[in-house]
């Protein structure tokens, strides 16, 4: 990452866009994930629209839980995903972008023929949440982003009120995130690899874990 590169939303956006299709993951009715290619995609600056037909398996997945992922590699070892809801837009603008997908992805018109059209759901993500993850950078670099009206969640390790600042932790940790500090030691969580070696080698158990 370039020290001049602000990653916000707009950032992120370009990085999806760039990467061009996209791993998608969503839940079946049982649960289970899934996880798929999406190519059907236009990018605004307070949406993401996907494209699919009414009939497969994604949209349904869809209808029923909105929640997805989205992930692209904007380089190799540079990913940017998008955590949020996909809710399909009102009725009457189904039309406007599914006609602005088929513009820009021309082979499209060709997945879906004429009498087909008509049978494709267009769906947008407007809140959430993206996080950039550079593992290529040392040490790594992870941002995390909200979108929209969405939130970011922590997600990752801390440490408690327990440390007893022995400094076990520190060599345990492969790119060196962690600082001394008064009353306790803290994680860069930007630089955090999130691998829990600190944890390990913690003897006071006073690095926890904290969301998915």
């Amino acid at each position: 990452m370039d020290d001049k590169e602000i990653i916000d939303p707009v950032f992120c956006l370009r990085g999806l866009q760039e990467a061009g299709t996209l791993a998608c993951a969503t839940r079946a009715a049982d649960g289970s994930p899934r996880v798929r290619f999406v190519a059907g995609l236009h990018f605004e600056l307070d949406a993401v629209y996907l494209l699919a037909s009414r009939g497969m398996p994604f949209a349904r997945q869809l209808l029923a839980d909105p929640r997805l992922q989205l992930l692209g590699t904007v380089r190799k070892g540079v990913y940017v995903r998008l955590t949020g809801e996909a809710h399909p837009v009102p009725e009457e603008e189904q039309v406007r972008w599914r006609l602005r997908i088929f513009q820009e992805r021309p082979y499209y018109r060709e997945l879906y023929p004429p009498y087909k059209h008509d049978d494709s759901l267009v769906f947008a993500v407007r809140d959430g949440y993206f996080q950039y993850l550079d593992l290529v950078s040392m040490p790594i670099q992870r941002v995390y982003v909200p979108f929209g009206d969405g939130a970011v969640p922590f997600s990752g390790y801390r440490i408690t009120g327990k440390c007893g600042r022995c400094g076990s932790c520190r060599p345990a940790c492969p790119e060196n995130c962690i600082e001394t500090g008064d009353p306790v030691f803290r994680i860069r969580q930007e630089n955090c690899l999130q691998c829990g070696a600190c944890a390990e080698a913690c003897p006071r158990g006073a690095i926890e874990r904290v969301g998915d």
